[in-house]
């Protein structure tokens, strides 16, 4: 983990409340892994409001031309002002940080499902995934309603097949990404053995929840990239922790930080508190 004050090269709007910001950071970008986020200053002087930092997963990193992408939704006051920062600016962020998603060797096929703002970080696996020939990756992507669709033609660009739901039906299939899954993975659990496949969910927790459960009744392991607030993302703070079934050696016995020990997890070890 590095902290450094870095350039804006962009920052622009490609979706209804959704933006790209592209940073200038070789070593950043040299370290960064799939699953892993920055924690971003979202003011050009410290002591503004607001004063705490944002978690951002990245959607991207470049080791050749030295810049990370990262994509971020217009939802309460930091991100409000994060969308007005402009090309030139210089932000402070630490990072990479946290666990990154691990593939089997055994693995042939991974499905990619996220939600909402959940969907970045799985651009960046599915880029890294496309390296390696036998794996194939199908990805799932879901939204309230069509204008908040995001990274569909990026994924199509890395020519990995795409299938989208929205609540609403305005794209692709009507209803929940979830459901999509289940009956794409039901079509294909008589052409390949499950151990020889993988899902990966990232977005709202109701929906991983769901993906989970999925996962759970086929069989077919999966990993889930987590989404909470954060005040360190250190692991100082614990103001992120989570419920875990079980823990590694060494580590918190019944709740796991998002920010060090996550945010990738196997999905059986969390307890969803939600019902």
């Amino acid at each position: 983990m590095i902290q450094a004050t870095v350039p804006v090269v962009f920052n622009k709007r490609i979706a209804k409340d959704h933006y790209l910001l592209r940073l200038k950071s070789s070593t950043v970008a040299k370290k960064s892994k799939p699953g892993q986020f920055v924690h971003l200053l979202c003011v050009e002087k410290p002591g503004m409001a607001p004063l705490l930092r944002r978690p951002i997963s990245i959607f991207d990193a470049d080791p050749k031309t030295g810049t990370i992408d990262l994509i971020y939704k217009v939802m309460g006051e930091g991100t409000e002002v994060l969308s007005k920062v402009r090309s030139g600016a210089a932000l402070d962020l630490l990072g990479p940080l946290g666990s990154t998603f691990q593939i089997p060797a055994s693995v042939q096929t991974v499905y990619l499902v996220g939600g909402g703002v959940g969907i970045p970080p799985l651009y960046f696996l599915a880029k890294e995934l496309k390296k390696n020939h036998r794996v194939r990756t199908e990805v799932f992507l879901g939204a309230r309603t069509k204008e908040w669709v995001i990274c569909a033609s990026d994924f199509k660009k890395l020519g990995v097949s795409v299938h989208t739901a929205t609540d609403d039906g305005s794209l692709g299939h009507r209803g929940s990404v979830v459901d999509l899954l289940v009956s794409v993975i039901t079509r294909e659990t008589k052409q390949a053995r499950l151990k020889e496949k993988l899902i990966c969910i990232c977005g709202p927790t109701r929906m991983m929840q769901a993906a989970a459960a999925a996962s759970g009744r086929f069989g077919i392991p999966a990993q889930v990239s987590l989404e909470e607030r954060m005040g360190c993302a250190m692991g100082v703070c614990m103001g992120c922790v989570v419920e875990v079934n079980s823990a590694p050696a060494g580590s918190h016995a019944r709740f796991q930080r998002v920010c060090t020990e996550g945010p990738v997890f196997p999905s059986e070890e969390i307890v969803w508190n939600i019902h």
